[in-house]
């Protein structure tokens, strides 16, 4: 080239030097790898934006469904404990000759019974399979 040709807006003209990658023919195909590689890093990024975001609801909708569980399980199996209990079994009623009652003791042995029982039998229903299984429905995640 001449000297005229190489200046552009009265500078010189930086030459770059020319890259090629062995095993590619031309720039076309370092192109299209260049493309393909922002699409995919895009494509991970846009995926863990949105995972990101969805991961905190995701977690309390689980926090409040096993807290339903547990509630649940709890007053289910309290209420069937109790139901072999009448209230006689929990105190004992000392009369005088005249029949007033003269005392009222709390019996320890079946309070203690019904407080080591209800915890054991929570835990065991609890641990069994289809209570460790529930199904949040991602439709229902959005917030008002």
């Amino acid at each position: 080239m001449d000297k005229k040709h190489e200046k552009i807006f009265s500078r010189y003209r930086i030459k770059l030097p020319y890259v090629q990658i062995k095993g590619l023919k031309d720039n076309k195909n370092l192109s299209k790898i260049i493309k393909i590689i922002a699409i995919l890093t895009i494509a991970i990024i846009v995926f863990k934006v949105a995972v990101d975001s969805t991961i905190p609801i995701i977690d309390e909708q689980c926090r409040t469904m096993a807290k339903s569980i547990a509630t649940k399980i709890s007053n289910e199996e309290a209420t069937r404990v109790m139901a072999d209990y009448k209230y006689e079994d929990f105190c004992n009623i000392e009369k005088d000759e005249e029949g007033n009652i003269k005392m009222i003791s709390a019996n320890m042995i079946t309070i203690n019974r019904i407080i080591s029982d209800i915890p054991i039998l929570i835990q065991e229903e609890l641990e069994k399979d289809e209570n460790n299984t529930f199904t949040i429905k991602l439709r229902k995640l959005h917030r008002n």
